[in-house]
């Protein structure tokens, strides 16, 4: 049984990896680029479909895939759902899924089957993951019947160590991708 002092500490320490694991998962403003070996315009229904080492890129946000479908409305970017070998980055953070979906209606990451985020070897992983980009709010599901996992880094002396909440420096695109 946990004593009150203790189950307090927990939830705060709890609350203080969430956030800062996710905090720079919260910048969307600014442009989007997307590279690949093969691009498809299918005009009738607004989409484009990039195949072939795909990375999309926006300021310090990084996904690569092996495919991605970009929905869009009068030029603008409605969601990009991609598929195959996910792995994204920005700053310290990196994750990895079997498919991502970024939805600019709803201001929302998510991240879907083997769904996993890291940052200083604290981890988030469950079948979906969904960041709320505008409340600042992740949400971890495990695999119907399942459960979710969190690892926390603890120092030397047992203390667990939480990584600082300080933007990272913008990074050549190429450096991430490994």
């Amino acid at each position: 049984m946990f004593q009150q002092n203790g189950l307090k500490t927990i939830h705060i320490q709890l609350f203080l990896i969430l956030s800062i694991v996710c905090f720079p998962l919260q910048s969307w403003a600014g442009s989007i680029q997307i590279e690949s070996g093969k691009m498809v315009l299918l005009h009738k229904s607004n989409q484009v479909e990039f195949t072939k080492d795909v990375h999309l890129i926006r300021d310090e946000f990084e996904l690569f895939s092996d495919r991605l479908v970009a929905y869009y409305n009068d030029k603008d970017l409605e969601r990009a759902e991609a598929f195959g070998n996910i792995k994204l980055k920005q700053g310290e953070v990196t994750g990895s899924a079997d498919k991502a979906v970024l939805n600019q209606k709803s201001n929302t990451l998510t991240l879907i089957g083997h769904a996993l985020l890291e940052q200083h070897g604290n981890r988030l992983e469950g079948n979906k993951i969904i960041h709320d980009i505008s409340l600042e709010k992740t949400q971890v599901f495990p695999v119907k019947g399942g459960r979710t996992h969190m690892t926390i880094e603890s120092s030397d002396d047992g203390n667990a160590m939480l990584p600082s909440a300080q933007p990272s420096k913008k990074q050549h695109a190429g450096d991430a991708k490994k």
